[in-house]
């Protein structure tokens, strides 16, 4: 009973981290609209870039929706990959894996977040999808632009690949874009429909420096985490019940004791039996 009682009391902090999605920034200059940032999680990240001072600064603010995005699939991204790249060049960047989804930070308000950008600083609002023509943008005219990029719906390999497919996507559709000065913000409007949980001190997606952050020794993947928090579930399951529960059952089996019972018959007598 005691394994069990421990077993359950580390349920809370395995399931304390679910509904999250990642947060990824950067800029094409040095941004104090990312600089002031916490470097940890904040249930109110759009909240604070959309109040900052300098928010309008920028020629374009660009918000990146992949819907059913999570913090895995950027991970499985190679270093040579455009999202790897941006973050790693940039002088201004923040990632956020696993951001809690309430409030103002939540992944449904990520269109509003763009929307209220655009309001603030009385800015043209441009929507692409990627693959379906190209709007007309003046690089003299400052917008906040929407990519809308494909959902991520599938497991697996599959999914891996078209995560690939989408970062070139993305890569080809910002390289059009006329803003010298941009700042990106890369999230989701759908949250995934597979949930992993990891405590609000978690490296950084994709193992890039940020502006607060020392760059890792490691590449895109050297603090990628093998042992995620349902896989101790599983363990602590495996170890602190199914086994006690066969030990205890193997031993009942060997404590059981049913010998054969040799007794003679009544009126049998050996030496009776001898002489005969």
């Amino acid at each position: 009973m005691t394994r069990l009682a421990f077993l359950f009391s580390l349920l809370p902090v395995a399931l304390a981290f679910s509904d999250t999605f990642p947060i990824v920034a950067w800029t094409s200059h040095s941004s104090n609209v990312l600089s002031r940032l916490p470097s940890t999680h904040s249930a109110d990240l759009f909240k604070t870039i959309l109040l900052d001072e300098e928010i309008c600064v920028h020629d374009a603010v660009i918000v990146v929706d992949q819907p059913g995005l999570h913090a895995s699939d950027l991970r499985s991204l190679p270093s040579n990959s455009h999202i790897a790249r941006s973050l790693n060049a940039s002088t201004s960047s923040r990632q956020y894996p696993y951001v809690r989804h309430d409030g103002y930070s939540s992944s449904g308000d990520l269109i509003s977040f763009a929307q209220s950008v655009s309001e603030r600083c009385n800015t043209r609002l441009v929507s692409l999808m990627p693959g379906y023509g190209h709007a007309s943008l003046d690089a003299g005219e400052k917008a906040v632009v929407v990519v809308s990029l494909p959902e991520l719906s599938v497991e697996g390999y599959a999914r891996k690949s078209n995560m690939l497919k989408h970062d070139e996507l993305l890569e080809s559709t910002l390289s059009t874009l006329p803003y010298s000065q941009h700042l990106t913000i890369y999230s989701t409007s759908v949250l995934p429909t597979h949930h992993k949980r990891q405590s609000p001190d978690s490296p950084p997606v994709l193992d890039l420096p940020s502006t607060s952050v020392a760059p890792p020794k490691g590449g895109i993947l050297a603090r990628y985490q093998l042992l995620t928090p349902g896989l101790i579930l599983v363990l602590l399951i495996v170890v602190g019940v199914l086994l006690p529960i066969i030990y205890f059952g193997i031993q009942a089996l060997a404590s059981i004791q049913s010998p054969v019972r040799m007794d003679a018959p009544k009126g049998f007598n050996a030496a009776d039996k001898k002489n005969q």
